[in-house]
């Protein structure tokens, strides 16, 4: 019998065979087999026979125009039978939070889906009223502990159910469609649907999904589509059965389907950039400004604070120097285009308890949480007000900044609500005239939801025992029932530059491919397809796409660079020789081309003429390294030796590098100073940090060169070699005792 871990692999390969049959005696000696899994064995006996039925009357040749839908009934029957057996089997012992918390609702068997929502709706009912009573904020704070305490009950027990019977469904859309129960408690319920989801396949969640998205709560429409295409990206390989594809087929019939389907796929590709973003942040950005900090407080006998650059201008001329203003400029840039530039900020305050039950990270924030109860100063709850509306933070950042304000002293409580008003004044100023637009309101809610989900699958506590969506390329264009929708010359340049700007070639790549069959030959679209390829290692398919951009745009000097950039690259100096020399054209002092020039004939043998453009870089730059090593080096294989030791001379006098050491050894060896040669070629060893082997490459890289001293056999270059070895130790040994 087959390991139950083995199963779906099993079933999955039967399946695409069409032996249901032998997916059915699989599954029946696997529930025989393990007595916790008997309890589905009449169910696996039932659609067995509705199988053994329709393969009658197929072979008895009778007509039913619903066989192909019955099929597709039966194989989505035995997937579902499939994570059923998987499931029951980790039930016993898993360790993870799901299973936790499904063993747990398991022995609390008098708490039913229905009972819990009619409870939650008495408490809901209550709490409106709680205005009559004497005492109504220690009521209303009561009721809101126990609505609240039902919220994560709901959420645990519609998280963990599978499969969602149709009674689960019709309560769970009950709820959703109750316009007496508040908005963020329906956005919880949807994401404890796509919660689920996440874990295993069920119609009925998407079936939700879908009826949710035609809601006219924005925020529970938005929840709902993402939830929607989450569940079909993670479960992409998985069929709709005819039934459910007929609703979705409804689905993307409706006005606003296609606009919020490409607007979300942009909220995905966003977030991928998120850790990038924090990366920026906190490696360049904040080590930067603490360099400035003595310089800055030299300016101001008062403690730095980034927030308060702007009243002193000599504080932003440091900053221009600095580069700091060029990076912080670029990361409000990225905000404004709704990159998540907070993220790597609120990490760090995602440590409250607060933060470890799952459903907190699903609900959104609101005025009416108890966190917002107590007796606060005016001070602070006016900073609370101002978060509920602020544009820059997620939900989950906002209920951060609450829990953190317990820790806060007052004094720096009023400064940070100074800063925020700021902020979010001058947030809401810029959007002001896009929020009134339908449109921008959908994107607005899409992209902190967006982060929501990044930062539960990237911070939660336990977040390694889910599937991180997100470390997928979450491209919704390459899903089966999607693509489609992307497929208009419009949406392929927007996203295609979109994957470019973020520096997602390959995705980028794809995405130009498909559209270079849409529209006429362009040489803009070539490059930048070359330069995908060039970005992917692919140095060969970049010239492809670069000599095509160049037939239909032969003077684009950029296209030049790259070409000439990759035949050196690959090493066809003859080929990259003629896209400098016609660079150079254009730019005749420019020192590099000079010097690509010269490498370029130099390795193609032609040593004189590859001297004269690295003296002339030399004559335009002044005497720099950039010209004196390939003098050297050149001078050295054209057998001048005078001038080489000249310049090596040069270049040993001052930091010389490993390299140099071993060209001043060759030189030695070359003209015949053997003991010279030994301690350049011991002084390189030790300038590789005494990285023999790496010594050994580049000596035998230069074979050609060392190949041509005269009297010097093989015996004897093995004594040289093993001399500055032992020569480089001792060097070492000098060090070390120093």
């Amino acid at each position: 019998m087959n390991n139950i871990a083995n199963i779906s692999q099993d079933i999955e390969r039967l399946i695409s065979a069409r032996r249901l049959t032998s997916a059915f005696e699989l599954l029946e000696n696997t529930v025989t087999a393990d007595s916790s899994l008997w309890k589905l064995k009449p169910e696996i006996e039932r659609i067995s026979e509705s199988y053994v039925l329709m393969t009658r009357y197929a072979l008895d040749g009778m007509p039913d125009p619903a066989r192909p839908e019955l099929y597709d009934e039966l194989v989505a029957s035995v997937r579902s039978l499939t994570d059923l057996i998987n499931r029951q089997a980790r039930m016993a012992d898993a360790s993870t939070l799901y299973f936790n918390t499904l063993r747990f609702l398991n022995s609390q068997r008098e708490e039913t889906l229905a009972a819990l929502a009619n409870e939650y709706r008495r408490i809901n009912d209550r709490i409106s009223l709680s205005v009559l009573a004497e005492n109504a904020e220690k009521a209303r704070l009561e009721l809101t502990r126990k609505a609240e305490d039902l919220e994560k009950r709901l959420f645990n027990i519609i998280w963990t159910q599978y499969p969602l019977s149709v009674d689960d469904m019709t309560v769970i859309e009950s709820l959703i469609n109750d316009k007496a129960l508040p908005s963020y408690f329906k956005s919880l319920v949807i994401g404890a649907v796509m919660a689920g989801l996440m874990e295993y396949y069920d119609e009925r969640r998407m079936r939700i999904l879908m009826d949710a998205y035609e809601s006219e709560d924005t925020e529970i429409s938005i929840r709902a589509i993402c939830g929607l295409l989450f569940g079909m990206w993670s479960h992409r390989n998985r069929p709709m059965s005819n039934r459910l594809r007929k609703r979705f087929d409804a689905l993307v019939e409706l006005p606003g389907w296609i606009s919020d389907l490409k607007m979300i796929q942009l909220q995905f590709i966003r977030a991928r950039e998120t850790e990038r973003i924090s990366r920026k942040f906190n490696d360049e950005v904040i080590p930067e400004m603490m360099k400035l900090r003595p310089e800055i407080e030299k300016l101001k006998n008062r403690p730095f604070d980034p927030e308060s650059i702007e009243e002193n201008p000599e504080w932003e001329e440091l900053l221009e120097k600095s580069g700091v203003a060029d990076r912080l400029k670029e990361l409000q840039e990225i905000q404004e285009d709704g990159g998540d530039v907070l993220m790597g900020t609120f990490s760090k305050l995602k440590t409250f308890p607060f933060f470890n039950d799952i459903s907190n990270w699903f609900i959104p924030f609101h005025s009416s949480h108890s966190l917002m109860s107590g007796s606060f100063d005016h001070a602070t709850r006016m900073l609370f007000e101002m978060i509920v509306s602020a544009p820059m933070f997620c939900n989950s950042d906002k209920f951060s900044v609450i829990l953190s304000l317990a820790q806060v002293p007052e004094a720096q409580i009023r400064m940070m609500t100074d800063q925020i008003r700021a902020h979010s004044d001058q947030m809401t100023r810029m959007n002001i005239d896009q929020l009134n637009s339908g449109t921008k309101a959908r994107e607005v809610i899409a992209n902190k939801f967006v982060q929501d989900l990044y930062r539960f699958f990237k911070l939660f506590r336990r977040k390694g025992e889910f599937k991180d969506p997100f470390n997928t390329s979450l491209n919704l264009i390459a899903h089966p029932l999607l693509h489609e929708f992307f497929d208009d010359v419009e949406t392929l340049q927007l996203v295609g530059e979109f994957y470019f700007k973020r520096k997602y070639y390959a995705d980028a790549f794809e995405i130009f491919d498909k559209l270079s069959f849409k529209i006429p030959p362009s040489a803009e679209l070539f490059q930048k397809m070359g330069y995908c390829k060039q970005a992917m290692g692919d140095l060969d398919g970049a010239l492809t796409y670069y000599e095509q951009s160049e037939l239909l745009n032969s003077e684009s000097r950029w296209t030049m660079r790259r070409l000439a950039s990759c035949y050196r690259a690959l090493a066809r100096w003859d080929k990259a020789l003629p896209y400098y020399r016609r660079l150079a054209e254009f730019k005749p002092d420019d020192v590099n081309l000079a010097l690509n020039i010269g490498y370029c004939l130099m390795e193609t043998g032609k040593y004189d003429e590859a001297l004269k453009y690295f003296f002339k870089a030399e004559f335009i730059a002044g005497e720099s390294e950039k010209s004196i090593r390939p003098i050297a080096w050149c001078s050295l294989l054209a057998g001048d030796y005078e001038r080489a030791r000249k310049y090596l001379t040069i270049l040993l006098s001052d930091n010389p590098s490993a390299e140099d050491y071993l060209n001043a050894g060759h030189l030695e060896l070359l003209t015949g100073h053997l003991n010279d040669a030994v301690e350049r070629y011991a002084a390189s060893i030790a300038a590789r940090n005494f990285n023999f082997e790496e010594f050994m490459a580049a000596m035998k890289a230069d074979f050609y060169l060392t190949d041509k001293a005269e009297s010097v056999d093989e015996l004897l270059m093995g004594i040289i070699i093993d001399r500055a070895a032992t020569r480089a130790r001792e060097l070492g040994s000098d060090i070390s005792q120093k």
